[in-house]
């Protein structure tokens, strides 16, 4: 039996269900589920995965644990979650902490914890290549304690006057580096950057959870 969380899922034929599975072995797939049209997201899995012709598939789907209560605000929080892996994370990739990572990341996001999304993003876009270096310049000098950088994307972090766009001082970026989550400044930060940095990571797609929570007037 294989342990999984259902990470998207479309209609396939009259009962059964495309998805796109995160397993336990951290890795994402994608596979037919026969009658696995009322298989639910947020909620621990089990099931037995075989190869027909090429295509992955699962049966015998039962409950590994009880659905994340999720509701409001928190469930477009997690369906954010769901919608920029599907993105980020190729199919068949093996991610280290993938699944341990994401149990835990969406049973925060259902307490209301923000920074868990900001946690989240930061361990996607490592994994996926996308972080920057934020604790040295892009000549690999310690950032001075007075300056002031702006990151350019290709490039790193770049000495740039305090009144620049996009400007902030050698300390918040070194906030930003360590994962300084608990202050809020640094915060509200990583929320910009994090942005920035996740359109990039799936090419300009456009993410139907973040316009969901734009639209209720919490941009988390």
């Amino acid at each position: 039996m294989n342990k999984f969380w259902v990470v998207r899922k479309q209609p396939y034929r009259e009962t059964s269900a495309l998805l796109t599975v995160l397993l336990g072995e951290n890795r994402l797939i994608r596979c037919i589920a026969r009658g696995g049209g009322k298989v639910s997201e947020f909620q621990p899995l089990f099931g037995v995965l075989a190869d027909k012709k090429g295509f992955s598939s699962l049966s015998k789907i039962e409950p590994a644990g009880p659905r994340v209560p999720l509701s409001g605000v928190e469930l477009i929080s997690a369906l954010y979650m769901n919608e920029i892996m599907h993105w980020m994370i190729p199919e068949g990739a093996e991610v280290e902490s993938l699944f341990e990572t994401y149990t835990r990341s969406v049973k925060d996001v259902s307490l209301g914890k923000i920074r868990a999304l900001r946690e989240y993003e930061r361990f996607l876009l490592e994994a996926a290549g996308h972080y920057p270096v934020l604790d040295r310049d892009r000549d690999g000098q310690v950032l001075r304690s007075d300056a002031w950088y702006r990151l350019h994307q290709d490039e790193g972090l770049v000495e740039v006057r305090g009144d620049e766009s996009d400007a902030l001082v050698a300390e918040q970026w070194s906030s930003l580096a360590m994962g300084d989550y608990d202050d809020v400044l640094t915060l509200k930060h990583a929320k910009w950057l994090h942005r920035s940095l996740v359109d990039r990571a799936v090419g300009g797609r456009r993410l139907v959870s973040r316009e969901m929570l734009m639209e209720v007037g919490k941009t988390r």
